[in-house]
């Protein structure tokens, strides 16, 4: 992806409001670092992207289409608020629930209804990891308990997405000449016909900024569960990745489409929690598509303070602003416990509700 494309989730600052101010310690401490922070919207997939029918023939049994349908505005106020208190807690028996808190109010999800609300799936291999080594995989997976997960060999993974190499591999770090391990895979040494699939897995379930020259272990796992027509759940790992990213000083908040979708469902069930803060943006991150229209830049060299705007719906659209190109850089990288009736019902509403803008 090219590196304009790659770093367009700094386009997201000017939309990041400033609220800790709103609150008292040790919450502002943690929402005053959260605003320094870029969001990562995901990317919306175009029909013109690709061979889309292909795609969708490996997505289907891994239950991967659901990346293919992500077109939400997103709510950075709320971003913030969900992030600053989020965590897991497990059951006796090992169940995970997600918990977070909106506006001094609890709420406590089990993984699957999680799952419902953001329309992800909930079945299959359970793994996370933040490494990039396959050998690392291990660490990943719990082998017994409501998520056990018996893996596949290194061997099997490598060599069901890799094109066959011929003696040792290197590449250029930092100027210098450096072996690339067995178990590492660069993004250029995978099948040709996995590479639409690395872009959009990558992008709505990764959301790393910057640029990468080699593939992280959890998505190889997750080619091999497409290309052998396994499940994967997607649920289990988005859940460990927002407690991953809360527990680090600099990554880039994630799922900020699909957390509107989280929003939706909350603000149906509790109206009362509703206030004019709430505003939805358009996303700005380019979506995949075969061409991308390149609009002319006519703010080039003025750089843009940090506003938020309040309205009085919550689906206004205020219009979309982008950031300069030499803005600072920044990083790259059951049952509910809560009142929660019926949440795929409301789920699958949002389809017509959510406005298409591209």
């Amino acid at each position: 992806m090219p590196r304009k494309s790659s770093e367009d989730y700094k386009n997201t600052r000017h939309y990041i409001p400033i609220m800790s101010h709103e609150f008292r310690s040790p919450i502002k401490e943690k929402l005053r670092n959260l605003e320094e922070r870029y969001i990562h919207e995901g990317r919306v997939v175009f029909d013109n992207f690709t061979d889309l029918n292909y795609v969708r023939s490996l997505f289907h049994f891994a239950e991967f289409e659901c990346l293919l349908e992500i077109n939400e505005q997103v709510c950075p106020c709320f971003i913030l608020e969900f992030y600053s208190q989020y965590r897991l807690s497990y059951s006796d028996e090992g169940q995970m629930f997600v918990e977070f808190v909106i506006q001094n109010k609890l709420f406590s999800y089990s993984l699957e209804n999680f799952a419902q609300i953001l329309s992800v799936p909930c079945e299959g291999a359970c793994v996370f990891t933040d490494k990039w080594r396959l050998d690392e995989l291990a660490y990943g997976i719990l082998l017994d308990g409501p998520y056990q997960t018996n893996p596949p060999s290194i061997e099997d993974i490598i060599s069901s997405i890799r094109i066959d190499r011929e003696g040792q591999v290197r590449r250029i770090r930092h100027e210098e000449e450096i072996d690339v391990h067995d178990y590492q895979i660069l993004i250029r040494k995978i099948i040709p016909t996995l590479k639409p699939l690395e872009e959009i897995i990558r992008e709505n379930t990764f959301c790393l900024g910057g640029n990468r020259d080699h593939v992280p272990a959890c998505l190889c796992f997750m080619f091999y569960c497409a290309v052998h027509s396994e499940r994967f759940n997607l649920a289990y790992y988005m859940a460990k990745r927002m407690e991953w990213v809360t527990k680090q000083a600099r990554l880039i908040l994630s799922y900020a489409m699909l957390l509107t979708r989280l929003f939706k469902f909350i603000m149906n069930e509790y109206p009362e929690l509703y206030n004019e803060s709430y505003v939805l943006y358009d996303h700005v991150m380019n979506p995949f598509a075969s061409q991308l229209e390149r609009k002319p830049r006519r703010d080039r060299g003025t750089r843009r303070g940090r506003h938020f705007t309040s309205s009085s719906s919550a689906f206004d659209q205020p219009p979309s602003s982008y950031l300069n190109d030499d803005d600072d850089e920044g990083n790259d990288e059951g049952t509910s416990r809560a009142s929660t009736p019926s949440p795929i019902h409301y789920v699958n509403s949002l389809t017509n509700q959510v406005p298409q803008v591209f």
